[in-house]
């Protein structure tokens, strides 16, 4: 399993809110852009998937 963004669902106009749940760092954002996963650093904890306010990080 892992992480995935649905960047149809992220509004990509503001610091995405899970990047400060993650334990490990996998999350990275460019400016406002859609985060991304870095799924060499992801434990697929849910961490992220549980706080986005949005449901656009998803386990897949």
């Amino acid at each position: 399993m892992a992480i995935v963004i649905d960047k149809p669902r992220c509004p990509q106009n503001h610091p995405c809110p899970s990047i400060r749940v993650c334990p490990v760092g996998a999350l990275l954002q460019n400016g406002f852009d859609a985060p991304v996963v870095d799924h060499e650093k992801c434990i697929t904890c849910g961490k992220c998937v549980s706080f986005c306010p949005m449901g656009a990080i998803k386990e897949a």
